[in-house]
This record gives structure tokens, C-alpha cells and sequence, in this order.
């Protein structure tokens, strides 16, 4: 299977808080991402992507015999840096630059691709004229309107690429705790893979399912860590047999501000409670 459209930073960017975080109640959390003009951001994501076929064992064991890999397995490391380049009271447009890893593990091949981009993203955390996202970059897209509590529950939903195909998922969300200034928002998703992408008609509709943990900063008005376990399927019975793909997918990324170009140099900031100093 190949592996997701990567859609880093789009997910990573915001703009800043505005009067309606000096309005909310105590012991209530605006989740909106703060960003200006010149701050770098730099994003690091790591995906294992695991595929078991599931076919009667006589079949699996005459694919094996011909050297085929039954049992997929892709390792894949995503550094992403980004500079903001402009922000207003709507969206705030960051560039990136992607580096992306891929080992396929059973075939010991190891791919490095680049890629860059720029994306307009609203204070919400939606990415302006995104249709699509990676099913793993999509749960903490489209934040609440309104102030959030411990306990404070929310749902989304939305269009998302699998390595099985295309589909549709919804997310429901609960404030799970506030540690100072880290707030866990608990994500659980459902939902079910519809799209033709991989010629795979026969199997049609899949299910979707996703469980973890974001967790929200607001001192450095980031999402600075996301983790999920992503468990999709692919499988119809034929003949009283199982037939089809089962992913067992584990994300995990952490995102935060390196500094701030000012006429183009770097210039350091402490971030939770540490300085970066780092050169342009």
C-alpha cells in the first residue's frame, strides 16, 4: 500500500488569541493556536504503518511461498519546518519545508523525498480549501467556537485518506484534564472507508477507528503533542473465510516554536522553560 499524503503544517498553524480569550469564565480553556508573523515552527512526526492480509491460510501460505510480503510493515519520520509568514484577524499563511522518511521494512528499502509548500490555515485550525486530510492529522481540526472546561465534550467530522482508501470519520473530543498550562483533549473516532482509491470495490465500505490523546498549550498557543492508535479494516467474508486488509496504524508528533525571524536572522525565545538558540 502506498503510503498517506503527508499534509504536515497545514494542521500546525493558527492565529492569535483575540479579546475572546480575555472574556472567558475561570477555569475555562480557549483552544485557539496563537501564531505571528515570523515565528518558526518546527514539527516532528513518526508513523508505523502496519497491513496484515487476511485470506484463508492454504492461500496466504502459497503467496508466501512465491516470496510475496503478507505482512506490511512501513516506518515512516516526518521533520517539517515552518515560518509564518503573514497573519490577520482570518488566517495566517505558513511556508514549510518537509523532509520525509520511508522505510519499508520487509523489502529493506529506505526513501527520502522533499517537499515545500505554503498553507493558509484559520484560527480554528482548519486549512482554508482543504478537503482531505490524513485520517491521523484530522482529529483536532476544526477546534471549539466556545471556552472549554474539564469535562467539556465536542464532536467533528471529517473527509479522510487512509491507507485503504478515502472515507468519512467523526471525533468526539472531552476535555480529559489541565495541568497548568497543558490542557488533554481525549479523542475517540469512527467512521468508514468508502473510496476506490486501491481498486478494492469487492470490500467496500471498511471501518474506521482512532483512540488518543492531544494535548494544547497555552503558553506557546500550540498543539504540541498528538498521539493515536488507529486500527482500520478491509474484510468481507467469502466462503465462511475472512478476505481483505486489517491496518493497525501508531502516530505520534510534536510541534513547537523554535525562535522568530527578524530581517533574517533568528532571534531566541524561551518556550517551556527552555531557550532556543538556533541559527537561520
Amino acid at each position: 500500500m502506498n503510503v498517506r499524503r503527508v499534509l504536515a503544517l497545514a494542521c500546525a498553524a493558527g492565529l492569535a488569541i483575540t479579546g475572546s480569550a480575555a472574556a472567558q469564565q475561570p477555569g475555562s480553556y480557549v483552544l485557539r493556536l496563537s501564531l505571528s508573523a515570523g515565528e518558526r515552527l518546527v514539527q516532528h512526526s513518526d508513523l508505523v504503518d502496519r497491513i496484515d492480509w487476511k485470506l484463508p491460510a492454504a492461500r496466504l501460505e502459497a503467496f508466501r511461498s512465491q516470496g510475496m510480503v503478507i505482512d506490511e510493515e512501513v516506518r515512516t519520520t516526518i521533520l517539517a519546518n515552518g515560518t509564518v509568514l503573514s497573519a490577520n484577524a482570518t488566517a495566517a499563511r505558513v511556508r514549510g519545508d518537509v523532509t520525509t522518511t520511508v522505510h519499508d521494512v520487509p523489502r529493506n528499502k529506505i526513501a527520502v523525498s522533499h517537499d515545500s509548500g505554503t498553507a493558509l490555515v484559520t484560527p480554528r485550525n482548519v486549512q482554508v480549501g482543504a478537503k482531505l486530510y490524513a485520517l491521523e492529522d484530522a482529529p483536532m481540526i476544526d477546534l471549539p467556537a466556545e471556552p472549554v472546561v474539564v469535562g467539556s465534550r465536542w464532536m467533528t467530522q471529517q473527509h479522510v485518506l487512509t491507507s485503504l482508501g478515502s472515507g468519512n470519520a467523526v471525533f468526539e473530543h472531552v476535555v480529559a484534564t489541565a495541568d497548568g498550562d497543558r490542557v488533554r483533549i481525549d479523542v475517540t473516532g469512527r467512521g468508514r472507508i468508502t473510496g476506490k482509491e486501491y481498486n478494492l470495490p469487492g470490500l467496500l465500505p471498511g471501518a474506521i477507528a482512532l483512540h488518543g490523546s492531544a494535548w494544547f498549550d497555552r503558553a506557546s498557543g500550540l498543539i504540541v503533542q498528538e498521539s493515536y492508535a488507529i486500527d482500520n479494516t478491509l474484510v468481507k467474508a467469502k466462503g465462511g473465510a475472512p478476505i481483505g486488509f486489517v491496518e493497525h496504524l501508531e502516530a505520534d508528533s510534536d510541534l513547537h516554536k523554535e525562535g522568530r525571524v527578524v530581517s533574517g536572522r533568528i532571534k531566541s525565545t524561551a518556550l517551556n522553560g527552555r531557550v532556543n538558540l538556533t541559527a537561520p
